[in-house]
């Protein structure tokens, strides 16, 4: 069994595990479970540290998932923390409305489900100044903030929203959207931030 762990904070991630974003605890189903009279069932401790969402299944010999789920802690809390601040008209508009609250972006859509949110976000943030990117990222001319949308998101009775932090530096714009690997963009959108 494969059981991946993704925490509130990433800085309760025992270090090694922090670039991944989730605590990976798989197990075997021995000694963890027990089979009595055509039913089995295993216990795996979570982490004491508050948990946001999990991903478990088993996978074959070859590494491919013979099963596999994925689902939030608390969606309808999780959901309400994401939309927390947001008023007004998006600045931006794509398969997602766009609005700035808080320090933070937040992608919200209605009506979602889960094919919304399969694709992974791209977000790729201007400076004023070239001087606030991290060195690494001068050449490109944008920081690289791409995100999944759990655990930064929540969907909850058809509804979606997803936040992600900005940098502290002045915006100079942002490019934003969805991709699939060896397709590209779904969609995408560009905007001043003004902050």
């Amino acid at each position: 069994f494969f059981l991946h762990v993704v925490p509130e904070r990433a800085d309760d991630l025992p270090e090694e595990r922090i670039s991944a974003g989730f605590d990976n605890l798989d197990f075997g189903f021995f000694p963890n479970g027990a089979l009595f009279e055509g039913r089995c069932a295993a216990r795996v401790a979570l982490p004491g540290y508050p948990v946001v969402a999990i991903q478990t299944g088993q996978r074959d010999g070859e590494g491919g998932d013979l099963w596999y789920a994925e689902f939030l802690i608390d969606p309808e809390r999780r959901w309400a923390d994401a939309m927390a601040g947001v008023s007004g008209e998006p600045v931006a508009r794509g398969a997602f409305d766009i609005y700035v609250a808080d320090g933070a972006l937040v992608y919200a859509k209605e009506p979602c489900d889960e094919a919304d949110t399969d694709a992974r976000f791209f977000l790729h943030v201007v400076p004023e100044r070239a001087d606030d990117l991290p060195e690494e990222r001068i050449s490109a001319g944008f920081d690289n903030l791409d995100f999944g949308f759990f655990p930064n998101g929540a969907l909850f009775k058809g509804r979606c929203a997803a936040r992600v932090a900005l940098p502290d530096y002045a915006i100079a714009s942002v490019r934003t959207g969805q991709f699939v690997g060896g397709v590209g963009e779904i969609w995408s959108v560009e905007f001043a931030v003004g902050r």
